[in-house]
């Protein structure tokens, strides 16, 4: 009776270790699939919102009365639209050539290359076309008057200051929209490369 319930155990033990590694492989297979679809739904909604809020602001502007600064603001977005979009087509290159797991660390390392290139993008861009679009805005108005009233010390000392500024908050808007956007997402990305690999020791 005891030989008999243990070799019961014995054989049922056996059948699922040959269960399981397809199992859990083809389960991990799909999560991953799951995740990488939505992720790349999330980017291109995200980028394509770019164009209404373009629309939007070159509306606004065109009705204050500032065309220049519509179309400067509406150039500007268009660039950065099919920037991104060029970006985003390096997500589509990658190809499952090894395992889901090596996709999900080469697709995870990509991510966080686009996102360290709009960081700096944003950085640096963010105050070179926010400074023109100030002088555009009040031109010919008291306050340039007053500001080029001033000596070239002060000026250069007011414009380093909002470049420094407009950087700071260019990135700060940056990360938070991105982790409103895409913090649960990238989350379930390294939440599953952990259960991999946790998997993968065991």
């Amino acid at each position: 009776m005891e030989r008999s319930i243990e070799n019961i155990w014995k054989k049922g033990f056996e059948a699922e270790k040959i269960l399981s590694a397809p199992v859990v492989s083809n389960l991990y297979e799909r999560k991953s699939t799951l995740l990488i679809e939505q992720m790349k739904r999330t980017t291109k909604k995200d980028n394509f919102s770019l164009i209404p809020v373009g629309v939007v602001i070159f509306g606004i502007l065109i009705f204050m009365g500032q065309v220049i600064l519509g179309f400067y603001f509406a150039v500007l977005i268009t660039l950065l639209y099919f920037s991104n979009k060029r970006k985003l087509k390096e997500l589509e290159t990658l190809d499952v050539k090894n395992s889901t797991y090596d996709y999900l660390l080469n697709f995870r390392n990509q991510v966080k290359s686009i996102m360290r290139h709009s960081t700096w993008l944003v950085g640096v861009g963010f105050p070179l076309v926010t400074i023109p679009a100030y002088w555009i805005f009040f031109r010919d108005t008291k306050v340039m008057t007053i500001f080029t009233q001033l000596g070239l010390a002060e000026e250069i000392f007011i414009v380093l200051g909002l470049a420094v500024l407009f950087s700071i908050l260019g990135i700060f808007g940056f990360r938070l929209s991105t982790t409103i956007i895409y913090g649960k997402l990238l989350a379930r990305l390294e939440s599953t490369i952990e259960d991999m690999e946790e998997l993968m020791k065991s």
